[in-house]
């Protein structure tokens, strides 16, 4: 999906400084009277709220560019995805401008679980969670097994979980960003074409790389 920047009345700065706040309320969830599970839910709700935030200013408005394989797209959800998901439930197709917040929210859950992110640290999920929406949730994996050191295979299994136990940190997360860096360049060589993106690519990698950075080991 491909980063359009509709909204330079609200400097990302600013949004990020408000998103980290957030993140922050997630690492000390206090228990009172809630049980394990309903914190950890709770917990969990707070961090893909702030992966959402950071994903939503790079995916926020509508593209429709001729370069751009995914062709509409709306808030980062392209036309054919929208038609999927409305009708897995029965639903006939709608313009994807036309979705509702639920539907938003509904199909980036998709992501986050699909990214196994809400398991990570909060570094690490929040880049997950963007790689998955960017690249889609398989690739997502493969960026995760390769910054791990292992075989790429989009498969969340055995041994990918084994070495996330070791590797479920900040570097990891950084390392992630790193490869994402390396894959634009990849990308615009491969096919001229998507040099139109280019540099927003890269504004949305450096941003997150900024982002997450800021979050405590």
């Amino acid at each position: 999906m491909n980063w359009i920047k509709t909204n330079a009345q609200k400097p990302l700065k600013s949004k990020l400084i408000r998103a980290i706040v957030l993140l922050s309320l997630t690492l000390a969830v206090p228990l009172g009277r809630l049980g394990v599970a309903q914190a950890q839910n709770n917990y969990e709700k707070r961090l893909f709220d702030a992966a959402l935030g950071f994903t939503l200013y790079f995916e926020g408005g509508f593209s429709d560019h001729p370069a751009d394989i995914g062709g509409r797209t709306y808030r980062g959800i392209i036309q054919t995805e929208y038609n999927a998901y409305r009708s897995r439930r029965g639903l006939p197709p709608l313009d994807v401008t036309q979705m509702s917040e639920v539907e938003l929210l509904e199909i980036y859950q998709g992501y986050w679980d699909a990214s196994q992110s809400g398991k990570m640290h909060p570094a690490l999920a929040i880049v997950m969670f963007d790689t998955a929406v960017n690249f889609g949730p398989q690739n997502s994996i493969t960026f995760l097994q390769q910054a791990l050191g292992l075989p790429q295979t989009g498969v969340f299994d055995g041994l990918t979980i084994e070495a996330l136990r070791r590797g479920n940190n900040k570097y990891t997360a950084l390392q992630i960003v790193n490869e994402r860096i390396l894959y634009r360049y990849k990308r615009v060589q491969e096919n001229p074409s998507q040099m139109a993106f280019f540099h927003g690519w890269l504004s949305r990698d450096y941003s997150l790389w900024g982002y997450v950075e800021k979050i405590q080991n």
